[in-house]
């Protein structure tokens, strides 16, 4: 069985024949919204693998960082993953037609107003192009970001 990277710390105690099938998922996942992956030590990829290896696994249960348990969280853990997939598009069409900053990416992508928000937006927007720059489908100089 593959080795599943939990971060966080668990308040509470459960029995070894439990604990063993099922994943305390701590930030990774939230059971109202996804979290934010904010490098330095956020990493997309890694993140977004971590997703994909709770939808393998199939759990029945699953207990979530924040909220109350997920029943059947696979088709929500899919979804999280859609989502990121999504944006990634989203960044690349962006940078497809220009090549831009993060601010102007999270601000077209995202197109949120409250600055609170803006600013986990553009934590994100960072993440996913070091995720595209870990894959070599993106490229930097001097703030400015552009498709290879």
């Amino acid at each position: 069985m593959k080795r599943l990277l939990f971060i966080g710390i668990s308040s509470f105690i459960l029995p070894r024949k439990f604990y063993a099938r099922i994943p305390l998922t701590m930030g990774r996942i939230t059971s109202w919204n996804s979290s934010i992956v904010s490098p330095p030590d956020g990493n997309m990829r890694d993140y977004c693998d971590q997703l994909q290896r709770l939808i393998d696994r199939d759990d029945r249960i699953c207990l979530p960082g924040h909220g109350p348990v997920l029943q059947d969280p696979r088709p929500y853990i899919e979804r999280l993953l859609a989502n990121r997939m999504r944006r990634e598009t989203q960044i690349l069409k962006h940078l497809l037609n220009t090549s831009d900053t993060v601010q102007n990416i999270a601000a077209s992508v995202y197109k949120k107003s409250d600055p609170h928000i803006a600013m986990a937006a553009e934590r994100n927007v960072v993440a996913h192009l070091q995720k595209l720059l870990s894959e070599s489908r993106v490229a930097q100089e001097e703030g400015i970001w552009r498709v290879n």
